[in-house]
């Protein structure tokens, strides 16, 4: 049966994975399995644990844009069950807020939704716990696109402000490159006086020394 509308979607829709472009609705079979597997602990210069789910290449280097950039909304659950994965890769407790980076006021604007809102709401609903959008833009700041690493962290520097949180919360976001947003993301919530326990993306785009979050020990553990 899947065969069959997968085969009606290419011939009457045009629909195809976005992962790999064969056709069909959402992603392939093969596809899913290449995102399959534990989340890991990367390295991204912060105080605390950052968790990916998988890595940015092959597959999410066309799944995201696609998602955030085209308005494939029906890769909502997609994205968020990814992110999800890794924010349970932390373990926080009952109560720990997700919080998303947010993104350039123009960017969503031009998408006319906002995708990291989205996400974050989905992969609360799947782990049980909150989210709440409690970090702005103070700076519009350039798109990183094509900037370096300290290009992004110059360009992000200062440029957020988060609301009080009032609970533990978790930094979320799509994509790690640098860690630019998120260093920054993690400053704007400590000044404001928040208890940020980690951080957790759905992939990170570049390759850097890591290991399974299960031998992580958070910090806020030993508390």
């Amino acid at each position: 049966m899947r065969g069959f509308i997968d085969a009606a979607a290419d011939l009457l829709l045009g629909a195809s994975c976005p992962g790999c472009g064969l056709p069909g609705w959402g992603l392939c079979v093969g596809c899913r399995a290449l995102l399959e597997g534990p989340p890991e602990l990367i390295d991204r210069s912060l105080p605390v644990p950052v968790v990916a789910a998988c890595q940015y290449r092959p597959i999410l280097e066309h799944v995201i844009p696609r998602y955030k950039d085209d308005g494939a909304l029906h890769l909502d659950r997609t994205l968020g069950d990814l992110l999800a994965r890794a924010v349970r890769g932390l373990a926080p407790p009952r109560g720990t807020l997700l919080v998303p980076v947010p993104s350039r006021p123009a960017a969503v604007r031009e998408r006319g939704f906002d995708h990291a809102r989205r996400v974050a709401a989905h992969a609360a609903r799947a782990t049980g716990l909150g989210s709440r959008p409690l970090l702005s833009r103070n700076q519009p700041g350039e798109d990183q696109l094509g900037l370096g690493r300290d290009q992004r962290a110059r360009n992000l520097a200062g440029s957020m402000r988060a609301r009080p949180a009032g609970r533990p919360v978790v930094i979320v976001d799509d994509v790690a490159t640098s860690g630019a947003s998120l260093r920054e993301a993690f400053r704007a919530l400590s000044e404001a006086g928040g208890e940020v326990l980690g951080a957790a993306v759905i992939a990170q785009a570049e390759k850097l020394p890591q290991h399974s979050a299960k031998a992580c020990t958070p910090t806020w553990r030993e508390r």
